[in-house]
């Protein structure tokens, strides 16, 4: 009996698909932009004039959608879903290597 590999993709296109295609409300995404940046509940609701409570929910709700438990991967979502402006990152000098 021979055994058949079947190939895989390298890159799973869905998952791709789903970045740029965020299933999230613009509000939702206006809290993830914010979550990214790394601001606290606290912080969102007071720049978008919002209860804590109800910036608590959109979170809730990003995660559910998104299929995610955590803040560092919703960073990495926005990240890959072109939310954040990285600039100020990329004029940073380089880090000199330790010998």
């Amino acid at each position: 009996m021979e055994l058949q590999l079947k190939e895989s993709p390298l890159l799973d296109l869905g998952f791709v698909n789903r970045i740029t295609e965020l299933p999230i409300t613009k509000r939702e995404k206006e809290i993830l932009v914010h979550l990214a940046q790394g601001k606290t509940n606290k912080q969102i609701s007071q720049v978008l004039v919002l209860s804590s409570s109800t910036v608590r929910n959109h979170i809730s709700s990003i995660f559910n959608k998104l299929n995610i438990s955590n803040r560092s991967q919703a960073t990495a979502i926005a990240i890959y879903a072109g939310l954040l402006n990285l600039s100020p990152f990329e004029k940073d000098e380089p880090v000199p290597a330790v010998n």
